[in-house]
């Protein structure tokens, strides 16, 4: 079973070397790939990438349309393996990565197996402090929504969507439903694992099948990253139809309030309004603070109430914000 191992990056020299030497230590004892696609970095990636071939003997290639999707499909093109998996720059694979893999593929009858993106131990506060509070349904959506990035599930299950993070394919199985959309600036995975799915293939999740994976780190780098995910959803959803309701919340809990708005007008009577507004409010306020209690509880550390006080309305706000922007705008990206 020959594994093709595909790493798209632009800008990943803080970690990339450390990714690598760990794809060079598996203790997979077939043959293996690795193919590395550079997205035009501008921070010394290349060159460094470049510095590490000399070692490993890589396959590295450029990727002049920049985005991950476009080096991802360049690298599905270039592999030589009845397998393609992939993990990002700043993911770092488990030893028996390849091997966990390898033993997924033969125990179950999936054309894709994956695991979860664990805490790096050497993490930084704010790093730990937004892995921590994505854990949370209130962060995530819950079982609202399909994937299993950031939850550490401990189960094994088909599940509907891997992140390209920590996921592995039947390489026939990608060119059979279509490589991932290069329109698509975030949430190329997403999408073309709707397909997978919509298809009839499978995916299957183990907590076996493991890397580390550097969180944002700093606050406003996050919050970004929610607001770009977000508007990958509303990108699926008008190049597919509506799959998933929950991608549209902040949208009907607008309407709905506009709604109730224009009936309290209509009624003379604004102060009901202003009453079930108010209440909302302190129900949303309640609701983060016990979540927050719980997490800390949880991890046994007392400082996460006041992050996960903070980042939780703000994973809101700017998924809220992708959201209407993404919907208003003809051109997403």
């Amino acid at each position: 079973m020959k594994i093709s191992v595909i790493i798209a990056v632009r800008n990943e020299k803080k970690h990339i070397k450390e990714c690598i030497n760990a794809l060079y230590q598996q203790d997979y004892e077939e043959p293996y790939e690795v193919i590395i696609v550079d997205g035009e970095s501008t921070d010394g990636t290349y060159e460094e990438l470049q510095e590490l071939q000399k070692k490993y003997n890589f396959t590295l290639l450029k990727n002049k349309k920049k985005n991950a999707a476009a080096g991802r499909n360049l690298g599905i093109q270039k592999a030589t393996g009845e397998y393609v998996a992939f993990i990002d720059a700043d993911a770092i694979p488990y030893p028996d990565w390849l091997t966990k893999i390898q033993e997924t593929i033969k125990k179950t009858d999936a054309d894709g197996v994956g695991g979860p993106d664990l805490l790096p131990p050497e993490t930084n506060k704010i790093s730990y402090m937004i892995g921590i509070t994505m854990t949370s349904p209130l962060a995530r959506g819950g079982k609202l929504n399909p994937s299993t990035q950031h939850t550490l599930l401990e189960e094994e299950k088909y599940v509907e969507h891997i992140p390209t993070c920590n996921i592995c394919y039947k390489k026939e199985t990608i060119k059979k439903i279509g490589l991932f959309d290069e329109e698509f600036i975030k949430g190329q995975d997403l999408e073309l694992n709707y397909r997978l799915n919509k298809a009839g293939y499978k995916l299957y999740y183990t907590p076996e099948i493991k890397v580390t994976h550097y969180r944002k780190q700093t606050i406003k780098d996050f919050t970004k990253q929610i607001y770009k995910w977000a508007k990958a959803k509303i990108a699926i959803t008008k190049k597919h139809g509506i799959i998933n309701h929950a991608y549209l919340l902040p949208i009907y809990v607008i309407i709905a309030a506009i709604i109730l708005l224009i009936i309290s007008i209509l009624l003379k009577n604004i102060q009901t309004y202003i009453i079930l507004i108010f209440t909302a409010s302190i129900t949303y306020i309640t609701l983060i603070t016990m979540e927050s209690i719980r997490l800390a509880v949880k991890n046994k550390k007392i400082n996460i109430i006041p992050y996960s006080l903070i980042l939780l309305p703000l994973i809101h706000l700017s998924y809220t914000l992708g959201v209407i922007t993404a919907s208003i705008k003809k051109h997403i990206w």
